[in-house]
């Protein structure tokens, strides 16, 4: 398939709990267009060195970082734009979040999607990569509060259960380009 060059660059904001697949399916996302960029959340995260926080539990701390992070993807998608890539921000949000991004981008549109397998078919994603309890337990909870307000944001729910990454790609690709 030959890759497609767009009149003007999308933003688009792929999340779910850990894994997912958001990271894979960005990546091969990010593929099928001619310029593209993805900005993956937790590579931010992780540049914080002396002073970072672990994300989970919630406290002010947390949401101070998470804001820094949020903020940081939206200058470094808004730098891609301006130079005509098209965006693939990978990243966990909520509501506040996912209101930040909005906010950033006041006039351009953001197009989320919110990537929900099945609970068994993530943990068994989960296991086949990770062997970390805590991990483990913090994507648990994760699916539990998608699930819960899945039908409450504007973002297009995809159940990733039975797809492979091409698939689900495939289906983010074809809803951005109606």
């Amino acid at each position: 398939m030959d890759k497609i060059n767009l009149e003007n660059p999308i933003i688009c904001l792929i999340t779910g709990p850990a894994g997912a697949g958001k990271s894979t399916v960005s990546h091969v996302l990010a593929g099928k267009f001619e310029k593209s960029a993805v900005i993956n959340a937790d590579d931010l995260q992780k540049m914080i060195v002396g002073g970072r926080v672990k994300l989970y539990p919630w406290d002010e701390k947390v949401e101070k970082q998470l804001f820094l992070r949020t903020q940081n993807a939206s200058i470094l998608a808004n730098n891609f734009l301006e130079s005509g890539y098209n965006v693939i921000i990978d990243c966990i949000v909520g509501k506040t979040h996912l209101k930040q991004f909005q906010d950033f981008f006041n006039n351009r549109k953001i197009k989320v999607f919110l990537l929900l397998p099945t609970h068994e078919a993530l943990l068994k994603r989960f296991d086949e990569r990770e062997k970390n309890d805590e991990l483990r337990k913090r994507t648990q909870e994760l699916y539990e509060k998608f699930k819960l307000r899945k039908d409450e944001l504007d973002w297009v729910v995809i159940d990733s259960s039975s797809q492979v990454a091409e698939e689900t790609a495939d289906q983010i690709f074809t809803e951005l380009t109606k």
